[in-house]
Protein backbone atom coordinates (compact mmCIF):
# COMPACT_ATOMS: atom_id res chain seq x y z
CA UNK A 1 0.00 0.00 0.00
CA UNK A 2 1.77 3.07 -1.24
CA UNK A 3 0.64 6.17 1.27
CA UNK A 4 1.89 9.66 0.63
CA UNK A 5 1.26 12.66 3.42
CA UNK A 6 1.23 15.55 0.80
CA UNK A 7 0.13 17.55 4.10
CA UNK A 8 1.51 21.48 4.94
CA UNK A 9 0.43 23.66 7.33
CA UNK A 10 0.05 21.75 10.17
CA UNK A 11 -2.80 19.85 8.37
CA UNK A 12 -2.22 15.99 6.62
CA UNK A 13 -3.39 14.95 3.46
CA UNK A 14 -2.80 11.65 2.30
CA UNK A 15 -2.52 10.14 -1.33
CA UNK A 16 -3.36 6.54 -1.76
CA UNK A 17 -2.74 4.52 -4.67
CA UNK A 18 -5.59 3.33 -6.32
CA UNK A 19 -6.60 0.75 -9.59
CA UNK A 20 -6.13 4.16 -12.17
CA UNK A 21 -4.63 7.49 -10.28
CA UNK A 22 -5.14 7.93 -6.29
CA UNK A 23 -7.78 8.94 -3.83
CA UNK A 24 -6.78 12.55 -1.63
CA UNK A 25 -8.08 11.55 1.91
CA UNK A 26 -8.33 15.69 2.64
CA UNK A 27 -7.68 18.11 0.30
CA UNK A 28 -6.14 21.50 1.55
CA UNK A 29 -6.77 25.19 2.72
CA UNK A 30 -8.84 27.38 0.76
CA UNK A 31 -6.72 29.69 -1.41
CA UNK A 32 -3.58 27.21 -1.21
CA UNK A 33 -3.63 25.35 -4.47
CA UNK A 34 -0.28 26.69 -5.22
CA UNK A 35 1.37 25.61 -2.09
CA UNK A 36 -0.52 21.70 -2.92
CA UNK A 37 0.94 21.66 -5.90
CA UNK A 38 4.14 22.51 -4.15
CA UNK A 39 4.11 19.57 -1.96
CA UNK A 40 2.89 17.16 -4.68
CA UNK A 41 5.56 18.34 -6.56
CA UNK A 42 8.06 17.23 -3.72
CA UNK A 43 6.21 14.10 -3.34
CA UNK A 44 6.47 13.27 -7.39
CA UNK A 45 3.15 13.05 -7.52
CA UNK A 46 0.75 15.60 -10.17
CA UNK A 47 -2.32 17.19 -9.14
CA UNK A 48 -3.95 15.30 -12.29
CA UNK A 49 -3.00 12.00 -10.90
CA UNK A 50 -6.12 12.62 -8.32
CA UNK A 51 -9.39 11.01 -9.84
CA UNK A 52 -10.97 10.51 -6.42
CA UNK A 53 -11.49 12.87 -3.21
CA UNK A 54 -12.33 11.70 0.54
CA UNK A 55 -13.30 14.79 2.62
CA UNK A 56 -12.90 13.54 6.56
CA UNK A 57 -15.87 16.30 7.51
CA UNK A 58 -16.06 19.93 5.61
CA UNK A 59 -13.78 22.17 7.73
CA UNK A 60 -11.84 24.27 5.36
CA UNK A 61 -8.63 22.83 6.12
CA UNK A 62 -10.22 19.63 4.74
CA UNK A 63 -12.15 20.47 2.12
CA UNK A 64 -10.78 24.00 0.79
CA UNK A 65 -9.54 22.58 -2.37
CA UNK A 66 -12.01 20.03 -3.59
CA UNK A 67 -13.33 22.32 -6.70
CA UNK A 68 -9.48 22.68 -8.02
CA UNK A 69 -9.45 19.28 -7.79
CA UNK A 70 -12.82 18.99 -9.44
CA UNK A 71 -12.32 21.24 -12.35
CA UNK A 72 -9.00 18.61 -12.97
CA UNK A 73 -12.04 15.96 -12.97
CA UNK A 74 -11.32 14.47 -9.79
CA UNK A 75 -14.46 13.40 -8.58
CA UNK A 76 -15.52 14.32 -4.95
CA UNK A 77 -17.15 11.00 -2.61
CA UNK A 78 -19.46 11.68 -0.53
CA UNK A 79 -21.24 9.90 2.04
CA UNK A 80 -25.02 10.66 2.36
CA UNK A 81 -24.51 11.83 6.23
CA UNK A 82 -22.06 14.46 4.91
CA UNK A 83 -25.44 16.32 2.69
CA UNK A 84 -25.79 18.63 5.30
CA UNK A 85 -22.76 19.93 5.52
CA UNK A 86 -22.70 21.01 2.14
CA UNK A 87 -25.26 23.75 2.72
CA UNK A 88 -24.58 27.55 4.11
CA UNK A 89 -24.39 27.50 7.35
CA UNK A 90 -26.40 29.45 10.05
CA UNK A 91 -25.23 33.19 9.39
CA UNK A 92 -24.28 33.70 13.19
CA UNK A 93 -21.85 31.04 12.83
CA UNK A 94 -18.49 32.55 12.21
CA UNK A 95 -16.58 29.51 11.13
CA UNK A 96 -15.96 29.78 7.47
CA UNK A 97 -17.97 27.84 4.81
CA UNK A 98 -16.62 26.40 1.67
CA UNK A 99 -18.82 25.98 -1.32
CA UNK A 100 -18.88 22.71 -2.80
CA UNK A 101 -20.54 22.10 -6.06
CA UNK A 102 -23.26 18.76 -7.00
CA UNK A 103 -21.24 18.39 -9.98
CA UNK A 104 -18.69 15.86 -10.11
CA UNK A 105 -19.55 14.04 -6.80
CA UNK A 106 -20.78 10.61 -5.93
CA UNK A 107 -22.59 10.25 -2.87
CA UNK A 108 -22.79 7.18 -1.31
CA UNK A 109 -24.18 5.27 1.44
CA UNK A 110 -22.22 3.84 4.04
CA UNK A 111 -23.63 0.12 2.96
CA UNK A 112 -22.17 0.98 -0.06
CA UNK A 113 -18.82 2.19 0.54
CA UNK A 114 -16.90 -1.14 0.48
CA UNK A 115 -18.30 -1.79 -3.25
CA UNK A 116 -17.55 1.21 -4.10
CA UNK A 117 -13.59 1.07 -2.43
CA UNK A 118 -13.42 -2.69 -4.38
CA UNK A 119 -13.82 -0.99 -7.77
CA UNK A 120 -11.41 1.82 -7.05
CA UNK A 121 -8.73 -1.68 -6.20
CA UNK A 122 -9.00 -0.80 -2.46
CA UNK A 123 -10.69 -3.45 0.23
CA UNK A 124 -12.04 -1.36 2.85
CA UNK A 125 -15.09 0.98 3.85
CA UNK A 126 -15.69 4.27 4.92
CA UNK A 127 -17.63 4.33 8.36
CA UNK A 128 -19.28 7.37 10.15
CA UNK A 129 -17.18 8.70 13.18
CA UNK A 130 -19.27 11.86 14.63
CA UNK A 131 -17.30 13.69 17.37
CA UNK A 132 -15.02 16.37 15.88
CA UNK A 133 -18.11 17.17 13.70
CA UNK A 134 -21.42 15.34 12.83
CA UNK A 135 -20.02 14.95 9.33
CA UNK A 136 -16.87 13.00 9.96
CA UNK A 137 -16.21 9.41 8.66
CA UNK A 138 -12.97 7.80 8.74
CA UNK A 139 -12.05 5.43 6.04
CA UNK A 140 -10.82 2.28 6.93
CA UNK A 141 -8.71 -0.17 4.98
CA UNK A 142 -8.46 -3.97 5.38
CA UNK A 143 -5.32 -3.84 5.30
CA UNK A 144 -5.29 -1.97 9.29
CA UNK A 145 -5.57 1.81 7.84
CA UNK A 146 -7.61 4.06 9.68
CA UNK A 147 -7.57 7.64 8.50
CA UNK A 148 -9.29 9.37 10.91
CA UNK A 149 -9.70 13.52 10.28
CA UNK A 150 -9.60 15.26 13.15
CA UNK A 151 -11.49 12.47 15.41
CA UNK A 152 -9.73 13.41 18.94
CA UNK A 153 -7.68 10.97 20.63
CA UNK A 154 -9.00 8.59 22.86
CA UNK A 155 -6.71 9.51 25.68
CA UNK A 156 -8.12 13.05 25.40
CA UNK A 157 -11.64 12.66 25.62
CA UNK A 158 -13.81 13.50 28.88
CA UNK A 159 -15.97 10.87 30.27
CA UNK A 160 -18.96 12.93 29.50
CA UNK A 161 -17.98 12.26 25.29
CA UNK A 162 -19.91 9.46 24.71
CA UNK A 163 -20.31 10.56 20.78
CA UNK A 164 -16.84 10.41 20.33
CA UNK A 165 -16.11 7.49 22.38
CA UNK A 166 -19.15 5.26 20.28
CA UNK A 167 -16.84 6.39 17.36
CA UNK A 168 -13.61 5.09 18.27
CA UNK A 169 -15.10 1.77 19.67
CA UNK A 170 -16.54 1.44 15.98
CA UNK A 171 -13.24 1.95 14.40
CA UNK A 172 -11.28 -0.39 16.44
CA UNK A 173 -14.03 -3.26 15.67
CA UNK A 174 -11.77 -3.27 12.92
CA UNK A 175 -8.09 -5.13 13.44
CA UNK A 176 -6.33 -1.15 12.90
CA UNK A 177 -2.39 -1.00 12.77
CA UNK A 178 -2.14 2.24 11.81
CA UNK A 179 -3.97 5.50 12.58
CA UNK A 180 -3.39 8.39 9.88
CA UNK A 181 -4.74 11.79 11.74
CA UNK A 182 -5.42 14.98 10.35
CA UNK A 183 -2.83 16.32 12.69
CA UNK A 184 0.28 15.42 13.89
CA UNK A 185 2.44 11.68 12.72
CA UNK A 186 0.79 8.54 11.63
CA UNK A 187 0.00 5.95 15.39
CA UNK A 188 1.43 2.58 14.90
CA UNK A 189 -1.14 1.04 17.23
CA UNK A 190 1.15 -2.35 16.98
CA UNK A 191 3.88 -0.06 19.57
CA UNK A 192 1.39 1.80 21.29
CA UNK A 193 -1.50 -0.68 21.77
Amino acid sequence: MNIVNVGYRSTNYYAIDIREGKLLVDCGWPGTWPQLVAEFKRKSISATEIRYLLATHFHPDHAGLIEEFKQLGAELILLESQLPALQPPDPQILFPFVHVSSAGTRVLNFAGSRGFLASLGLAGEIIGTPGHSDDSVTLILDEGYAFTGDLPPRFMLSDEDTTTRASWDTIYRHKIAHIFPAHGNAINEMEHP
